[in-house]
């Protein structure tokens, strides 16, 4: 049995490890200014935590930026443990944007089926989820091994170049306003000044249940696929167009919004021409 002031240390612990999360604006802030790669000379690998190191966290509990930096996961551990002193980190922070390289990565989840949810609608057994004129948007290849690649390729008015993903593996190129990528290698959130915007997200659904409680309004009792599967969201913005898969609905020209449909076994999905 604890006594009160071991209750009161597993709190205080509980208490830590809630709180060690920075609040949005200051990892977006973090991740900015190292140019969304780790900044350790060599590394720039793009899944990002956070290392307070003036004062540590263990000093004083804090989140301010000025003496926190976006490290990957292995470089933070070595921070932790002592590899780098302040004036390095420092430096880190000051040379990260010149040195930045190109942002890239992969996602690891090959799996033979999976259920895409592009916008608010699912998409099983269907290789292009969407079209536009005669190239694909959103689409799956297939590798020698019969594993499902995600393909997307953003559209933009902008004339820069943007996030391009190819067989599950990414390149975020263009200049970004922020870009998400945690350690778990199941999301990567892009976002550009003019608005463009893509968000990719791996999870997996194990019951008709769990579907109902994510997307409430999907009929989802009547789908023909078998459970448990992984999911894939993809969620994008064109900046100045009407083309948005936005979390609730899909939105193409014309005035028309698609919500809360299933769609299996076709060519294909959504086909804009």
């Amino acid at each position: 049995m604890c006594s009160e002031t071991e209750i009161e240390f597993i709190a205080r612990r509980e208490k830590i490890l809630m709180n060690r999360t920075p609040p949005k604006a200051v990892r977006q802030h973090l991740r900015r200014e190292i140019g969304f790669g780790c900044p350790v000379p060599g590394c720039a690998n793009p899944y990002l935590e956070w290392h307070h190191y003036d004062p540590p966290w263990h000093e004083r509990e804090h989140h301010e930026p000025q003496g926190m930096i976006a490290l990957c996961a292995e470089h933070h551990r070595k921070a932790d443990a002592g590899a780098f002193t302040v004036d390095q980190l420092r430096m880190f922070k000051a040379d990260a944007i010149a040195k930045a390289k190109e942002i890239q990565g992969r996602f690891d989840w090959l799996r033979h089926r999976l259920l895409a949810v592009v916008g608010s609608n699912f998409y099983y057994e269907t290789p292009i989820i969407f079209q536009f004129r005669d190239q694909p948007i959103v689409w799956f290849n297939r590798d020698s091994e019969q594993h499902l690649l995600l393909n997307v390729r953003m559209l933009t008015t902008s004339g820069e170049e943007r996030l391009v993903l190819e067989d599950n593996d990414w390149v975020a190129r263009g200049t970004l306003s922020d870009f998400e990528c945690p350690p778990s290698g199941r999301l990567v959130d892009a976002r550009y000044a003019n608005g463009d915007a893509i968000r990719i997200e791996y999870f997996e659904i194990d019951s008709i249940e769990a579907i109902q409680q994510r997307y409430p309004e999907a009929h989802a009792v009547h789908w023909q696929i078998e459970l448990p599967i992984t999911c894939v969201e993809v969620h994008f913005k064109v900046a100045g167009t009407l083309i948005e898969f936005g979390p609730t609905y899909t939105r193409l020209p014309g005035n028309n919004i698609i919500r809360w449909g299933f769609v299996s076994h076709c060519g294909a999905g959504i086909v804009l021409r």
